[in-house]
């Protein structure tokens, strides 16, 4: 069964592009990441990178800036991430930039707790199952949630936790699973976020000064299908074992559409962010000279916080 794509349909699509022009991704108001990638709608990224690296912990930074930026809710699948309060208090923590922790004499009070509590909560929902689910279970009840709450965006952390079903192979396990991802992140308009672990061969690759190199796109399990597959394949790395373990690298390693996101980054030049435990935050480097470190959620926590009146 096949038809022949409608002439006028498709000069009445190109008309409207050309007068309109594609939707371009928006900003994350990260100057140095921006060039690189930007928010997009519809579009599949997978985050991927070694064990404890700190991928979660980044990923939802990311997340949470275009809430804070943007208004965006998420719905998400994590597994690795519970007790699912820890996980919505961390955030929160990130919200704010401030402590929760009673043993930091800088944390923040309580009515500001509860108020970055409710609020992420408005940001985030998190759904959990009794048992390891198989990818089809993530998205039917995603799918029933869509119905009911209009999401920006999705996410699976980590793709490895989800059990493959019965009859298939591992390799057409996934190739399905991205089949069905892409056809549910297009039909609802929506940012797909899937987080993977890169593969134990990576973790004992060298380079000359002794550390372990961030992975590439094929250093993941079925790698090169991945690759293919995915619109943004970012890679998160740390070289914990250095006097810069607290810096992250970003690695855009592919954009599929690089004039409407960026442009992948180059091999040896990734995307700087420092984390800093005080603000519970990541901040960038300057550019403009100095070596500064600035915090792009600064003055959006500030008015976020003047907006929010909800208490304990």
């Amino acid at each position: 069964m096949y038809k022949i794509t409608n002439r006028e349909d498709i000069k009445r699509y190109a008309g409207n592009i050309f007068r309109n022009g594609l939707p371009k991704g928006v900003s994350t108001g990260i100057p140095n990441l921006d060039p690189h990638y930007k928010y997009r709608k519809g579009e599949l990224d997978v985050i991927m990178g070694l064990a404890n690296i700190g991928k979660t912990t980044t990923m939802f930074y990311l997340m949470l800036n275009a809430s804070m930026r943007y208004g965006w809710k998420w719905l998400c699948y994590c597994p690795e991430n519970e007790p699912v309060g820890d996980m919505i208090s961390d955030v929160a923590e990130m919200f704010v930039g401030k402590s929760a922790d009673k043993d930091r004499l800088d944390r923040m009070g309580a009515s500001e707790f509860s108020n970055a509590i409710d609020w992420v909560l408005d940001h985030f929902t998190i759904i959990t199952f009794k048992e390891q689910p198989s990818a089809t279970q993530v998205l039917e009840a995603f799918e029933e949630q869509m119905e009911v709450v209009k999401y920006d965006g999705c996410l699976i952390d980590p793709l490895n936790d989800l059990r493959v079903e019965n009859g298939f192979s591992k390799y057409d396990y996934y190739y399905n699973m991205l089949s069905n991802i892409r056809r549910f992140k297009q039909k609802h308009n929506v940012k797909f976020i899937l987080t993977t672990h890169a593969g134990t061969t990576a973790a004992r690759k060298k380079d000359d000064a002794g550390r372990v190199p961030a992975p590439s796109m094929y250093d993941v399990e079925f790698g090169g299908m991945f690759a293919n597959r995915t619109d943004n394949f970012l890679v998160i790395h740390r070289h914990l074992n250095s006097e810069q373990w607290d810096i992250t690298e970003i690695h855009v390693r592919k954009v599929k559409f690089q004039k409407l996101v960026g442009l992948p980054t180059q091999e040896d030049n990734p995307v700087y962010l420092k984390y800093s435990p005080k603000n519970c935050r990541f901040t960038y480097l300057n550019n403009s000279g100095g070596g500064s470190f600035i915090d792009p959620l600064h003055s959006l926590s500030i008015k976020a916080n003047e907006e929010t009146e909800i208490g304990f």
